[in-house]
This record gives structure tokens, C-alpha cells and sequence, in this order.
């Protein structure tokens, strides 16, 4: 069993205990879902380690306008750091070659990628040098208005469908639709988690390649305005593009107590959605490890199989199972990543 997983948030674990004082290995530190020995424990190829900024926060703790940027670098500095250190077990691979080429040493790899637009403060320019660290997709917002667009959480209405060219309120802006085309350009991944469905829908429309959502479930399972709807999925799939089945209980059910069906039954039953609504290319794995420290199915990086198994158990056949795990994704990057 191999594993592409396309997010987690376990730079920003690192960095916090960087900020208080203790030291967090991506080796082997026990408080982390995913760290280079579970991902040798659960067969992993691929890891996507996302630069996660909250807005607010870092100009709370770093002060400034600039704030978003200079935390960013921070967590560059810190994936650099750590897969230089623990390059006996884990690899940084910008390009499918790279990737291609770790598999080959036995070693899994390690992907930059952006979680916040807004890190770039509308400068293509800064874009540009993240794509020279090795970021190779953006989630084009979190929680926030930025200058690219706005996020699911500022769309008070839900989708009221695609309607092709239309004005839409909570879409991209002047400046989101060029950063859309420069990504495009360079070869970094566009990625709409977290963002809104407006702007879902400007994306398709300016866009030409595959697109994801890295981490992202299915809204007829779980009516979190995160998760995409089954026009979106089928949008997306159309595309060639995924999204990535999100291990967080809070976008894989509404009911707290969920007495009848375990997590990992729950999320089988997310990727059943999504394969129907998509394509059974369009699902791929976006954990969310390390973005959260509710209950969680499977525990971490290393018990992926459960997560296989409870597939399984919904009659999913095994080829279509190892094109969640990691066959769709790396098509996607095979196409994207050169």
C-alpha cells in the first residue's frame, strides 16, 4: 500500500514549538500525526507540507503589514531545515522526476505547498520566489479575505449552482485572476480549499488546467460550506483535477456523537460521494494531519491501512482504493509537475 497525501499542517506544529521554547523533530516527535518514521511505517510516497498562516496571528506575533510574509519564510526555513536534517528518511521532490527519483532510493519525498494566498500581499513577485523554494500548489485562501479572493467562510449563501460568465459577489478579484494565470505559467497547482464557491467557479473559468482541492469532502455527507458540492466535484472532475478526502471530523459529519458509524466508516462513505459525483479519479487523500487534535481515524501517518480497510469495506475495488491513495494524485503531478 503506497500514500500520496495531499495536506497537512505539520510545519506550523513544528514552528509553534519553536516559538515556545522546545524543539519538535519531523524525525520522530511523538505529538505529531505525521513525521518521517510514521510515514516509513505507513508505506508513504509523498507527504504535501503545507505553509499554514493564519493572518491574524502572524501579525499578532510578528508584528506589521508584512506579517503573512515574513511567517511564511519562517516555515520555509523550517522545511528546509528539516528534511535536510532527515534526508536518510525523507526527501524534498519539486517535480514528478524528483519524486520518481526518491521512490527509486527507498526514500518517501516531501512537497512544499501554501496554505494562504494572502502570504504573497498581492505581489506576483513573491509567488514567484516561493515557487523557487519548491512550493508546487496554493490554497488561494484560508479564513480570510485576501488579495486574491475570499473565503468560504465570508459566502453567507451557499451554492446556488454555476452559471457560466456570471458577476459573482465572493469571487476572485482582479488580482486573484492573475495570480491564477501566473501559477499556471510556473507550474504551481492551483488549489481551492477553503476557498468560496464563487470563487470555485471563477477558477474553473480562468483557468485551463487541472485544478484540487487539496483537502476538501463531500457537501451531501457533511453540509460544511468546506466541503464541495457535487456540481463542483463533477466540475472538478471533469477537469482532471481532485480532491482530497479530509480526515477532520468537524468536515466529515455534523453530528458530534455519529453513534452509528465510526470516522473511518464515515469517510469511506465521503469518498463513495465523491467517486459518484467526480469520477473515481477525481478523490485522492488531504488529511489534514496536524490541523487538528480532535479524535481522529486513522490515529496517524502510520495507520493507513485502516483507513484502506474501512475503503474496502464499502466494496470499493482495490484499484480504485490505491487511485485514492495515491494513483490519481500521482497522475496529477506526473501531468503537472515537470
Amino acid at each position: 500500500m503506497n500514500i500520496i497525501d495531499m495536506h497537512c499542517d505539520t510545519l506550523y506544529q513544528i514552528y509553534q514549538g519553536e516559538r515556545e521554547g522546545h524543539a519538535i523533530s519531523l524525525r520522530d516527535a511523538a505529538s505529531l500525526h505525521v513525521n518521517a518514521l510514521k510515514m516509513k511505517a505507513g508505506d508513504y510516497l509523498l507527504q504535501n507540507f503545507a505553509v499554514f498562516v493564519d493572518m491574524e496571528e502572524a501579525k499578532e506575533v510578528l508584528g506589521g503589514e508584512d506579517a503573512p510574509y515574513r511567517y511564511a519564510r519562517e516555515l520555509v526555513r523550517i522545511f528546509k531545515e528539516q528534511t535536510a536534517a532527515n534526508a536518510d528518511l525523507i526527501r524534498p521532490a519539486a517535480s514528478f522526476t524528483e519524486l520518481q527519483a526518491n521512490q527509486e532510493a527507498g526514500v518517501p519525498s516531501a512537497m512544499l505547498t501554501l496554505e494562504e494566498g494572502g502570504i504573497c500581499l498581492g505581489d506576483i513577485e513573491k509567488l514567484r520566489e516561493f515557487y523557487q523554494d519548491g512550493a508546487r500548489m496554493m490554497t488561494l485562501t484560508w479564513n480570510y479575505e485576501n488579495e486574491i479572493g475570499y473565503p468560504a467562510s465570508m459566502q453567507k449563501e451557499g451554492s446556488s449552482g454555476y452559471r457560466p460568465g456570471e458577476k459573482r459577489a465572493f469571487g476572485l478579484k482582479e488580482t486573484g485572476i492573475q495570480f491564477l494565470s501566473e501559477m499556471e505559467t510556473l507550474g504551481m497547482i492551483v488549489d481551492v480549499s477553503h476557498l468560496s464557491d464563487d470563487g470555485f467557479f471563477d477558477v474553473y473559468e480562468h483557468t485551463t488546467k487541472p485544478f484540487v482541492a487539496s483537502h476538501s469532502n463531500a457537501r451531501a455527507r457533511c453540509p460544511h460550506q468546506r466541503n464541495l458540492t457535487d456540481e463542483m466535484l463533477h466540475m472538478l472532475g471533469n477537469r482532471g483535477g481532485i480532491s482530497g478526502l479530509n480526515l477532520y471530523p468537524d468536515f466529515l459529519t455534523a453530528d458530534p456523537q455519529h453513534a452509528e458509524k465510526s470516522l473511518l466508516e464515515i469517510a469511506a462513505d465521503h469518498a463513495v460521494q465523491m467517486m459518484n459525483a467526480g469520477g473515481s479519479s477525481c478523490v485522492g487523500l488531504g488529511s489534514d494531519f496536524d490541523g487538528f487534535h480532535d479524535e481522529s481515524q486513522p490515529k496517524d501517518a502510520s495507520a493507513m491501512q485502516d483507513l484502506a480497510w474501512a475503503l474496502h469495506k464499502k466494496h470499493i475495488s482495490d484499484d480504485k482504493i490505491d487511485g485514492i491513495l495515491y494513483q490519481n494524485v500521482s497522475r496529477l503531478y506526473r501531468e503537472l509537475l515537470h
